[in-house]
């Protein structure tokens, strides 16, 4: 779980740092619910203030969220094509408006 953790950690950092610009232009906000091996869930927030870790209290106001596993995850990163075979098999969850999710995912 730590290593999951540290990955998610740098991730965040990672793109904090190199999609700024994009992310100050946000006007909606995304959860990612991500389900880590040992059964628990990281919360992520992409607003216009960057990614951060949050509470899972947030689960109710965010209208957008992405559920999803961090081994997904890392296979999205590395293939973002996989992203409609993941939708359509279960495998990744989305609730909200589709197509603000998708732009803005497909910019980070």
């Amino acid at each position: 779980m730590n290593q999951e953790l540290h990955e998610i950690k740098s991730l965040i950092e990672r793109i904090n740092q190199e999609h700024i610009s994009y992310l100050e232009g946000l006007n909606s906000k995304v959860l990612l619910e991500i389900h880590l091996k040992d059964g628990s869930s990281v919360f992520v927030e992409i607003s216009k203030h960057g990614l951060k870790t949050v509470k899972p209290d947030l689960k109710k106001t965010i209208q957008n969220q992405v559920i999803l596993s961090f081994k997904d995850l890392k296979k999205l990163i590395d293939n973002p094509s996989n992203i409609l075979r993941f939708l359509t098999t279960g495998r990744v969850k989305v609730k909200g408006n589709i197509r603000e999710i998708f732009e803005i995912l497909e910019n980070l």
